[in-house]
């Protein structure tokens, strides 16, 4: 058996810990978070963002934890003796009792999470070729603001692409609309370009469909919806007014409704368009304009918060707690084989 297998409990407790995460996350989700009321701000993006990643991150400390708990006092496998199966990145060949198991968990999670990442693939090239597409149409400027207008077939505005997003807005929705409401969607969308949503929302996604939980998608939901707050508090700024940011709002509701077809967006695009959320995203445009003081959001990237966030995490597992943890675990793993 080469060392290289050996690995393979690593990779496993990865896994376990990731999807004892994920249903952890989920029940709570379920069960505790609730749908604030119309005019109630949503918590952050970056809050958003962090719950539906928490899986993942606490997989990867978890696996940190196991694989080398302290590496300034070296491996420990010694002092622990040999009664159960060991997990340490120094000697792989304490843990080929565990290469079976770990092997059947593994083959089983790739089973579970195949349909979903195949899914996504095909929504990341769908969006790839949107992407492609649009970046062909002359643009024009709008407050020094690049927008490509297209006949989408249906009143529409939406930013698409992952790492060089695009500004597109529907022909007929860009005539029907007054300067000043052409103003506040494409500095919504605008908002959405500078804050790398379309990035976001695709991580988010690969993370839900590795790591399946109950609420899954409900989270990544919840996380569009204060993006989308975020964007209009943005737009709000640039205009220096949230009521004309919420007229706008209205004004594309009403002509979206009068429209016979609906707008079929890319599964990674980020749309304007309030939809069911019309009233809790007016609600919190006025809350706004009744603030002594308006403040625009910062416009920072939630994978890029989060990713340092994890590795100041990573950065603590590695350097602090010790092999208390790791023995825990190695023992429950070992009660668990024999």
């Amino acid at each position: 058996m080469t060392p290289p297998l050996a690995s393979l409990p690593l990779g496993a407790a990865f896994v376990a810990f990731a999807l004892v995460s994920a249903w952890a996350v989920g029940l709570v989700a379920r069960f505790a978070v609730r749908w604030p009321s119309p005019g109630q701000r949503l918590p952050s993006t970056a809050l958003r963002a962090a719950v539906v990643f928490a899986p993942a991150v606490l997989g990867a400390v978890g696996c940190a934890a196991l694989a080398l708990p302290n590496p300034l006092v070296g491996c420990h496998c010694a002092e622990h003796g040999l009664h159960h199966p060991h997990l340490c990145a120094l000697h792989l060949v304490f843990a080929l009792p565990l290469v079976t198991p770990s092997a059947y968990l593994v083959g089983a999670w790739l089973a579970l999470v195949a349909p979903g990442v195949l899914r996504l693939v095909r929504d990341a090239i769908a969006s790839a070729r949107w992407t492609r597409a649009v970046r062909r149409l002359p643009a024009v400027a709008l407050d020094g603001v690049a927008v490509r207008l297209a006949d989408c077939g249906a009143p529409t505005a939406f930013t698409i692409g992952a790492l060089s997003p695009v500004i597109v807005v529907d022909r007929v929705l860009f005539r029907s609309l007054s300067d000043e409401e052409r103003r506040a969607v494409v500095h919504h969308e605008r908002a959405h370009v500078e804050r790398r949503d379309g990035l976001t929302l695709l991580a988010l996604r690969l993370c839900v469909s590795l790591f399946p939980g109950p609420a899954g998608q409900r989270l990544v939901e919840a996380w569009r919806a204060a993006a989308e707050q975020s964007c209009d508090r943005h737009a709000a700024g640039k205009l220096g007014d949230p009521t004309a940011v919420a007229a706008a709002l209205v004004a594309v509701e009403k002509i979206r409704a009068q429209g016979s077809r609906r707008a079929a967006l890319p599964a990674h695009a980020m749309g304007a368009l309030a939809g069911n959320d019309l009233s809790r995203r007016v609600l919190a445009l006025l809350e706004v304009n009744t603030l002594p003081q308006r403040t625009e959001p910062r416009l920072a990237n939630d994978v890029l918060a989060t990713a340092i966030v994890a590795a100041s995490a990573l950065l603590l597992t590695f350097v602090w707690p010790g092999d208390g943890f790791h023995h825990a675990i190695e023992t429950l793993i070992g009660h668990l084989i024999h």
